[in-house]
């Protein structure tokens, strides 16, 4: 379906131009992100047949996700005011998180924060679901590197329901892992298609999604998933502070995360690529693990490689701009 996409770009000569604000070099079509969507919202309407997710909460799922998708594209292909775009990320994120069935219980250094408190917390939930649909959009900035990041993250999260003997949730995990490397393969680098916002905006939505959803149905810790977005997390918000910080625009697109300056530094996409996938494999994927085997364990070990992950990025210079001589 991925290639199905790019003919349709190249046709309609949708194709993202070198620029200031982009580490690529050649004209590229994008637009990618459709197939992914339209593929995982087939999937959704599986899962409901299985009678693995209610009827109701897979509705939500497939009509928020094409939500997300249109106004992705529309961004892609137009223009959206990141304002209305905002707006529109907190009511999606409102009504996902009204259409989960019950309310995840929550367990705070021991502590369990059961469904008569936890209704409290879920403005701070709809924020960083709010941040991740963001971040994971400006993390989609060379080839590559956010399709690997969700396929070892799906991958990561079958491998901890597999663990913990939630073998549906392994296969809808493995199942959204296949619609996303069906377009990795093109996006590889060097990268014949682009994500673009509908795919970076889609999938920030239904990891979020995921995460709540069987935090609700399963006693996997919310913390694997989080975990394995440690070095996304880490290097969007450093950023985001540092460019708060020195006073710029926030808003502005730029070329400032961690993973920008070091392909700046090594002159090819394929190496930082593979870095951040290699420290995900050997480093966060065991640690989601751990979460799940060692109580109270998550918030520890994300707290931990977060301030290594966030030191990295500003040592980096992340959020910096260069100060010509």
């Amino acid at each position: 379906m991925t290639a199905a996409v790019r003919s349709w770009a190249v046709r309609r000569n949708a194709l993202v131009l070198p620029s200031d604000r982009c580490s690529h070099t050649i004209p590229t079509p994008h637009g990618g992100g459709i197939a992914i969507a339209s593929i995982s919202i087939i999937l959704g309407i599986l899962f409901s047949v299985l009678d693995w997710v209610p009827d109701s909460t897979m509705v939500a799922f497939m009509t928020l996700g094409f939500v997300m998708l249109a106004l992705g594209v529309w961004d892609d292909f137009g223009d959206v005011s990141p304002k209305l775009r905002l707006c529109a990320h907190f009511a999606v994120v409102a009504i996902g998180m009204w259409s989960i069935p019950r309310l995840p219980v929550f367990s705070v250094f021991g502590y369990q924060v059961d469904s008569s408190v936890a209704f409290l917390l879920w403005p701070l939930l709809a924020i960083a679901w709010v941040w991740l649909i963001n971040l994971y959009n400006f993390m989609d900035g060379i080839d590559g590197l956010a399709a690997i990041q969700a396929l070892l993250l799906f991958g990561g999260m079958a491998l901890n329901f597999w663990y913990l003997g939630y073998v549906q949730w392994a296969w809808i995990s493995l199942f959204i892992l296949g619609a996303v490397l069906g377009f990795t393969i093109l996006n590889w680098p060097p990268a014949k298609i682009f994500m673009g916002d509908g795919g970076s905006g889609f999938l920030g939505f239904i990891i979020g999604f995921m995460m709540l959803l069987s935090a609700a149905q399963t006693k996997v810790s919310m913390w694997s998933w989080i975990i394995l977005l440690t070095l996304f997390i880490a290097d969007a918000t450093t950023t985001l502070i540092v460019r708060f910080v020195t006073g710029q625009n926030v808003f502005a697109a730029h070329r400032l995360h961690a993973y920008q300056k070091l392909t700046q530094r090594v002159g090819r996409h394929a190496p930082v690529t593979l870095g951040y996938g290699a420290i995900i494999l050997a480093v966060l994927m065991p640690a989601s693990l751990v979460a799940n085997t060692v109580p109270y364990s998550g918030p520890f070990l994300f707290a931990g490689l977060f301030l290594a992950a966030s030191a990295s990025a500003f040592a980096l210079g992340a959020g910096r701009r260069e100060v010509s001589a």
